[in-house]
């Protein structure tokens, strides 16, 4: 586990979870951490070595001054940092809806950041678009989260016993619970709090899609079938996005949600290596 300090006093953290060949980086999507990515890895290390990061507020990093900043510009630092860190240029990279989102921001950005990317559900959202405000669904449930538990046992039946979690695999909510979870006097208490969570909801940058033209690597815009009530958006905004990269292609994987990746992580890890390895 590295810790990687940014230039506002907080950090991201990477881990490396082994593997052999070429380094490929891998991203979580809001309120989770890379322990989302335990059933996708195992498939992947045969052909790639993995690194997971954990963006600032979530996982195994801590936040030293609240509240704590999660402007977009702040989010492609960490990534910014993690493929130094990693060292090597042009690396591959895969991403979870928040994570995705970064990534290609970064390589928007940052050009040949990555040589390809494999995204599920980028969230992004057009110019125009009203983001979610302090009444949407998605921001009061986070505010609203529980964030201490009597154990992680319990944290982690709590989470297994309705959606989305009760459709995912156990070892993905089992990691993500353990990354995600910090000893207490009384138990155990969430890493990634509410207030973070909602912020990074109501927060962010509109993209100019127009601008997405200008991204070469070739990247594999991947979405579920399934789409959740109240969280329509990732899902609907997939073929936008892959339509207006210079170089993206569209993958609809049936069954799926949102959280794909932990519902199907061999699946998810065939899809994955068949773009890199093309």
């Amino acid at each position: 586990m590295l810790i990687l300090d940014g230039d506002d006093g907080e950090h991201c953290v990477l881990h490396d979870f082994g593997g052999e060949g070429p380094p490929v980086l891998l991203t979580h999507g809001n309120g989770l951490n890379a322990g989302m990515w335990a059933t996708v890895v195992p498939f992947l290390r045969s052909q790639r070595r993995c690194f997971g990061l954990d963006f600032r507020g979530h996982g195994a990093s801590r936040v030293v001054n609240p509240p704590l900043d999660v402007d977009r510009p702040r989010l492609v630092a960490e990534v910014l940092n993690a493929v130094a860190a990693i060292g090597e240029g042009g690396i591959d990279a895969v991403g979870h809806s928040l994570g995705g989102a970064t990534l290609l921001r970064t390589e928007l950005e940052n050009p040949g950041t990555f040589r390809k990317l494999w995204l599920f559900e980028p969230v992004m959202v057009p110019e125009g678009h009203a983001r979610p405000d302090g009444e949407h669904p998605l921001v009061l449930a986070a505010r609203r989260r529980r964030s201490e538990f009597a154990s992680l046992d319990d944290f982690i039946g709590r989470l297994m016993s309705k959606p989305p979690f009760s459709q995912c695999e156990d070892l993905a909510v089992k990691a993500y619970a353990e990354l995600g979870s910090r000893p207490t006097d009384e138990g155990v208490a969430l890493t990634c709090s509410g207030e973070t969570e909602a912020e990074i909801f109501s927060s962010g940058t509109p993209t100019d899609f127009s601008a997405l033209k200008s991204v070469k690597a070739p990247v594999v815009v991947a979405r579920g079938k399934a789409v959740a009530v109240g969280n329509e958006l990732p899902p609907a905004m997939a073929e936008p996005i892959a339509s207006h990269l210079g170089n993206g292609k569209l993958l609809t994987m049936d069954g799926l949600t949102h959280f794909g990746p932990m519902e199907d992580g061999k699946r998810v890890a065939q899809a994955v290596l068949a773009h890199l390895m093309e």
